[in-house]
């Protein structure tokens, strides 16, 4: 095991011997969207795409506006539930399907999650959704502090699967052929979680996430009163790159997508609002990766495709980090808040920890969101946003990235595909500004700082 994820172990240990008083704790439900970019949320300024209750969410709480994760999956997902930077757990990029002994990785077992620290202290906790944290029996959830775990994908023991069209869901205990084809999937999963909400636990505190498939694709597995909000609506497009038709057509079918997503978790915070539960319940939604849906020229996120092509176009841009980022919590946050800081996936767990009283000794890469959440000004927080993405399938590339307020620096394994961005003059990043003589200055201080995160995280390419 990671020596950085074996201290983590030792903390969580510690933490395990420790009583705590349940009754006083918060419930935390936690909701991801899968391939949702910031962009693509009415409260982040899209008068087009139908998010009443994401943005009822932003109305009730806090909302975000640099918040950052990894460009795809599996990386965002392990850096959410163990605080930690992709790297250090081993996951550079997504997981493929397939022979977990040939094809596939996952997270390293006995790592500690969210999940396992709220456990440790009386919460139930559940999964209910995506997962893509590894396909064989040993990378199961319940194996990383899930009481319950519904509707992922599962190979069974000594099973081999080629296709990961072929791989089952486990859903309501049985094996459930392509479920995500279902145009119902994304409500059953709705009706799992409200199952799982409405238990009887008495005083017991509840964990939930709920990790929706939506709005990856494919983009036929949403129902026709999702689809009614853009039949035949003439959407913008004039930032995209490519067919304009086309690249309607595409949005329209994201834009599906993510109301699909929306309305489903509407239903789920009803179901905590007629438990009573809302006052002392942490609610965090936020996206697993941002997505391009024509910006760039490009379809997808990190890995995108170039539009009506099948070349992978390796990258960092904000529409594959920057995600929505919002948190609901009266007791504790100001309905109708803002914060312009920048947070990240990593900085869940260890916000979870404060909020349950475990932070004292724990040593993760992310911090607690907690005094932001009180409004607090913190003049130390941090100032950039450093990350990595190693991408292995499709197309080869080791990006190493640092990101300001004002500029951001990509370094590409391959010769000639750095990047420079002045994101105040440029905040589309289309004028590659590296090793121009304009921007030598900032150049080096850029680089500089990237080369010192990544000899103190482990980040070497």
């Amino acid at each position: 095991m990671n020596p950085f994820v074996l201290r983590i172990v030792f903390v969580f240990l510690f933490f395990a011997g420790t009583n705590f008083c349940q009754s006083s704790q918060p419930n935390i439900l936690l909701i991801f969207t899968d391939d949702h970019g910031q962009w693509a949320v009415g409260s982040y300024g899209n008068g087009e795409v139908h998010t009443p209750n994401m943005d009822r969410l932003s109305a009730e709480g806090m909302r975000f506006t640099q918040g950052f994760t990894n460009p795809v999956c599996s990386p965002s997902r392990a850096m959410l539930l163990t605080g930690l930077y992709s790297h250090r757990v081993g996951i550079p990029d997504y997981i493929p399907h397939g022979n977990p002994i040939v094809s596939g990785n996952g997270l390293p077992p006995g790592t500690p999650t969210i999940a396992s620290l709220l456990k440790e202290v009386g919460y139930e906790t559940a999964l209910i959704g995506k997962w893509h944290l590894g396909y064989g029996e040993k990378y199961y959830p319940k194996n990383f502090g899930f009481d319950v775990a519904e509707g992922f994908r599962h190979i069974a023991p000594g099973e081999q699967i080629d296709s990961v069209g072929k791989i089952p869901f486990w859903v309501d205990g049985e094996s459930v052929a392509r479920f995500r084809s279902d145009p119902n999937h994304t409500d059953i999963l709705a009706d799992r979680a409200i199952d799982f909400l409405n238990r009887d636990r008495g005083e017991r505190p509840f964990f939930l996430f709920l990790s929706i498939y939506l709005p990856h694709l494919p983009w036929h597995a949403v129902t026709d009163e999702d689809r009614a909000h853009y039949e035949g609506k003439q959407l913008r497009v004039d930032e995209a790159k490519g067919d304009p038709e086309k690249v309607q057509e595409l949005r329209r079918d994201y834009y599906a997508n993510v109301s699909c997503a929306d309305r489903n978790m509407g239903r789920v915070l009803e179901a905590i609002d007629r438990k009573g539960q809302t006052e002392n319940t942490l609610v965090v939604f936020m996206g697993d990766n941002g997505f391009n849906v024509g910006q760039h020229g490009l379809l997808g996120k990190g890995n995108a495709r170039i539009l009506e092509s099948q070349d992978r176009h390796p990258n960092m841009f904000d529409h594959s980090v920057l995600v929505p980022f919002i948190v609901r919590w009266p007791d504790v946050v100001e309905a109708g808040t803002v914060c312009n800081k920048m947070v990240a996936t990593i900085d869940i767990l260890p916000t979870v920890a404060e909020a349950t009283g475990q932070a004292d000794q724990l040593q993760v890469d992310g911090k607690s969101l907690m005094p932001l959440f009180r409004g607090e000004d913190i003049p130390t927080w941090r100032d950039a946003w450093f990350d990595t993405y190693d991408m292995r399938y499709g197309a080869e590339d080791h990006m190493r990235m640092i990101r300001i307020d004002s500029w951001k620096l990509v370094r590409h394994s391959e010769e000639g595909k750095n990047e420079l961005y002045n994101l105040n003059a440029d905040p589309e990043e289309q004028q590659n500004l590296f090793d121009q003589p304009e921007t030598a200055a900032v150049q080096a201080k850029l680089g500089a700082r990237l080369e010192q995160w990544m000899e103190e995280t482990g980040g070497v390419e």
